[in-house]
């Protein structure tokens, strides 16, 4: 490669880099050319993996944000993240007002440590498109899931303390 052309990239990798930062999307796995995410659907993920699993083991953490992309990623569902877990009747949080005070606690810098801290974890991880959990030694696709809840009838799979189910 020739230095002019090696300059070319360099530039635009640099003007792509500063577009990301400006808009809010992270470099982390856009610079791979994977999947990218806004600090945003961060923000919401984790909140919302936090109140529907803050108490299980990072297995569980995972599979709910997982559950949310899968289903952002369906027909069946809204198409943003912000959508699938505001969807009406779908995540108990957001009616009871659980998910706008995890919000807000994400903003006062509450999510740097501990399960909070995992959560985010998580939603990075399940943004940036994993679709596998390793839970007691094996690890288990998810990437059909589109349900989970303490309990649900014929569910095929079970994580800590939630059932996961393909469709309903």
């Amino acid at each position: 490669m020739n230095f002019k052309a090696l300059v070319v990239r360099m530039i635009a990798v640099f003007v792509l880099a500063g577009l990301m930062l400006t808009s809010g999307t992270t470099l982390s796995k856009a610079a791979e050319g994977e999947n990218s995410y806004t600090n945003k659907e961060v923000k919401m993920l984790a909140s919302i993996i936090f109140c529907e699993a803050g108490n299980q083991s990072y297995a569980g953490k995972l599979a709910v944000g997982i559950v949310v992309m899968n289903r952002k990623r369906s027909r069946k569902f809204p198409g943003t993240v912000e959508k699938v877990i505001k969807q009406k009747n779908q995540f108990t949080p957001v009616r009871t007002g659980k998910y706008a005070k995890e919000l807000k606690k994400y903003k006062k810098g509450s999510y740097k440590k501990g399960a909070r801290a995992q959560c985010v974890k998580a939603a990075k991880e399940a943004l940036g498109g994993k679709t596998t959990v390793r839970y007691r030694g094996k690890t288990i696709q998810m990437k059909k899931y589109l349900f989970f809840s303490q309990h649900l009838r014929n569910a095929k799979l079970r994580i800590g303390g939630h059932d996961f189910k393909i469709k309903f």
